[in-house]
């Protein structure tokens, strides 16, 4: 499969999911979480789908558990809309870019505060 169309799925699933959990998910645990990629293999079997959450620690278990339990509505969902012989099955994996990037700016900040 060429990795545009590979890509353009994952764009896809990613409003898709987006949708569902702000319209069709009645869990109070999930929390804030918003989606942030959808990566899917190049066969089409697993689509890891990173997202992040508000808060603290305790949001990030909660909102982890919560989607766990909803995979399979959210995957079935998801799959009436888009149509493809056979389903990637949906990984939920906590996006740490944004966290990683504010760890470096707080290391480039001290790095340039001791130099002056």
């Amino acid at each position: 499969m060429s990795e545009l169309r590979v890509n353009r799925l994952g764009e896809q699933i990613k409003k898709e999911i987006t949708y569902v959990l702000a319209t069709k998910v009645k869990n109070h645990d999930l929390g804030f979480v918003t989606i942030t990629e959808v990566k899917v293999t190049g066969d089409y079997s697993q689509a890891k789908v990173y997202y992040t959450v508000l808060g603290g620690e305790k949001e990030k278990n909660k909102t982890q558990e919560s989607l766990s339990k909803i995979k399979g509505f959210v995957k079935s969902e998801v799959a009436k809309k888009i149509k493809i012989r056979k389903f990637p099955e949906l990984i939920f994996t906590y996006d740490e870019t944004s966290e990683y990037a504010m760890h470096i700016e707080s290391l480039l900040a001290s790095v340039k505060n001791k130099g002056e």
